[in-house]
């Protein structure tokens, strides 16, 4: 289990085990080559390359590429790990970002994708157990990512956000055989999908899960079987929002669909050859809006529910555990958002104060984070927390995380109505030069006075 560096000034003629000694290409790095078990670490910069998948991991020892974009462990500054077909960045010129057939137990995190003539993903040949996370991509004149061939099996695209190619047919995520593949445990969760005639297409193949995801502008269909399943096979759309879509769930015959707590709004059509959902509904999703938001003009996803929306705390079924920006959703399934991005309440609370004339309150589950700069030097971390009478479940928490760490959780161990300190001491990494403080409540009561309140943060 080796870990290798690419990054902007290397040598593919260098052995990649460090960064002084790092590789220049995503390729120089496949090609050594890399092996079961092994991490990439990708520094920041601009790859005018296609990565081919030339080698399989096995269970428990993935391959993993990991973007570095906070640069804590290459370059020490971060920034954005682009891929690009084009030479000029006007003309597209490679086929695809990342490619393989037949590859297994492939990981690929945090990169920016985009102009090819084809599009940012080809897993063909039967792939099994890749994983697509927290990517950003760009369609290219066909699709956003091609999945095909017998054997595949649990590709998952997990907290992407991915836009519109620009042709009329292309399509977003297609899962394609030219015969019935069964079972095969696809997932998409936590995405933001625009744009595409199809933002998510299936030919064939059956048991792919969409949940937690949001879906707009599609020119002929949200989810959409485009060639029929075998019998018995389903697809299943759990907890998705629909907007804007021509038709936002399509099959070739009720029986292999089946759709439930979702929202949908403004579609031509809701569902074709699709039995509606009992938990499903036709709210409008009133997201945040764009301006003056946590002090921002833009947000870069305003796609979080308002403090008005109706879907911002709604029972759902089988959701994701986290959303969109990896924040963890409540314990309780009807405290939970639909959609690719939970609601979370922090807000300003002058009625309930420890000393100063403000604090911060979370009506109910949900975080509040905090990004602090710091030096690699021992430093306290501290802030007080009041729980409400009728709060249940785990008590309040004060987490301390830097990416590449692990977590520091402290939890209330004081009395409900009670101001408690949460405290801990710790020395954090010097890169990258920030921790992000988590006030988190954890409440589970269903109704009554539960609400959570932190003031007189310190940090020495």
């Amino acid at each position: 289990m080796t870990i290798y560096y690419v990054g902007p000034g290397g040598n593919d003629a260098n052995n990649g085990l460090s960064w002084a000694n790092r590789k220049l290409t995503l390729n120089g790095a496949e090609d050594v080559p890399v092996a079961a078990g092994d991490t990439v670490y990708v520094g920041p910069g601009v790859y005018r390359e296609g990565l081919v998948l030339d080698v399989d991991g096995s269970v428990g020892n993935i391959i993993t590429y990991i973007a570095d974009v906070t640069g804590q462990n290459t370059d020490g500054v971060g920034g954005i790990v682009r891929i690009t077909g084009s030479d000029n960045d006007q003309t597209a010129t490679r086929a695809n970002a990342i490619s393989g057939v037949g590859r297994d137990y492939r990981t690929l995190r945090g990169f920016f994708l985009d102009t090819f003539t084809t599009g940012p993903f080809s897993f063909t040949g039967g792939p099994t157990n890749i994983i697509v996370e927290d990517c950003v991509g760009e369609g290219g004149a066909s699709r956003i990512a091609d999945i095909d061939g017998a054997g595949q099996a649990a590709v998952t695209f997990r907290r992407c956000l991915f836009y519109g190619a620009h042709a009329s047919n292309s399509i977003g995520l297609t899962f394609n055989h030219s015969v019935v593949v069964n079972n095969t445990g696809h997932l998409i969760e936590n995405c933001v999908i625009i744009g595409n005639a199809r933002a998510i297409n299936t030919n064939r193949i059956g048991g792919i899960t969409v949940k937690n995801c949001f879906i707009t502008q599609t020119q002929t269909g949200g989810v959409y079987v485009g060639v029929a399943l075998d019998a018995g096979q389903l697809t299943t759309v759990r907890n998705c929002i629909f907007v804007a879509c021509n038709r936002a769930c399509r099959a070739t015959v009720t029986t292999e669909f089946d759709e439930d707590f979702n929202t949908f709004w403004r579609n031509i059509s809701d569902r074709e050859n699709v039995n509606t959902g009992a938990g499903s509904v036709a709210y409008p999703p009133l997201f945040n809006p764009p301006i003056l938001q946590d002090d921002l003009v833009l947000p870069f996803i305003p796609f979080a529910p308002s403090e008005w929306s109706p879907i911002r705390r709604l029972a759902g079924g089988s959701e994701a555990s986290d959303d969109f920006f990896g924040i963890t959703r409540p314990a309780t399934s009807a405290k939970k958002s639909w959609g690719a991005i939970q609601l979370r309440e922090g807000e300003r609370d002058t009625g309930t104060v420890r000393t100063g004339a403000a604090s911060i309150k979370l009506a109910d589950a949900g975080d509040h984070q905090i990004f602090i700069p710091i030096t690699n030097v021992s430093t306290v971390f501290s802030v007080y927390a009041r729980r409400e009478a009728d709060y249940t479940g785990t008590n309040p928490q004060m987490i301390i995380r830097q990416p590449g760490q692990a977590d520091v959780t402290v939890t209330d161990a004081g009395a409900a109505g009670a101001w408690n300190q949460l405290t801990t001491t710790l020395t954090p990494a010097a890169d990258p030069p920030y921790v992000v403080m988590i006030l988190r409540s954890l409440n589970t009561a269903a109704a009554g006075s539960f609400g959570t309140y932190f003031d007189d943060m310190e940090v020495d």
